[in-house]
């Protein structure tokens, strides 16, 4: 059984960073396509990570407009800056060695992630996709040894 099941409907805007999972996934295309840029965990010397102020989402009730607002609470978090499709190879010189794989997962397709390989998702207009996510048996070392290299 798996650990969590998320299910994704969106169009060409949704777009994540590029990041890592501490688990494994199961990516099932329903309807449209996703096409996914992957990096292998080894190639981590070569992706650049700053801290940012984590921030939340909120609604200003006045203006009905949605605003960013620093959330101190949670305070600073890893991030990385670095857009895989469009690189600055003059801020990020590093970023040159990694060995990005692009990958188009379509309609009635399955792409297994392992955890831990970077990937950053773009999807065509009116994609649904179901996710599955396994915690890996060995997460609790994983897990430490993910955290010790940011």
């Amino acid at each position: 059984m798996p650990d969590a099941v998320n299910f994704w409907m969106g169009e060409e805007r949704a777009v994540t960073s590029l990041h890592k999972d501490p688990y494994e996934n199961l990516y099932c295309v329903i309807s449209g396509s996703k096409t996914f840029t992957l990096i292998p965990p080894t190639d981590r010397p070569f992706i650049p990570y700053k801290t940012y102020q984590a921030a939340l989402y909120h609604e200003d009730q006045e203006t009905r407009q949605w605003e960013v607002v620093e959330d101190h609470l949670t305070g600073l978090v890893p991030w990385i800056p670095v857009d895989p499709l469009k690189p600055d190879l003059e801020l990020y010189p590093e970023y040159k060695h990694a060995g990005p794989i692009t990958v188009t997962v379509n309609a009635g397709e399955l792409l297994y992630l392992p955890s831990l390989w970077f990937h950053h998702v773009s999807q065509s207009h009116g994609c649904i996709a179901g996710l599955l996510r396994f915690f890996p048996f060995l997460f609790p070392l994983l897990f430490i040894e993910q955290v010790s290299s940011v």
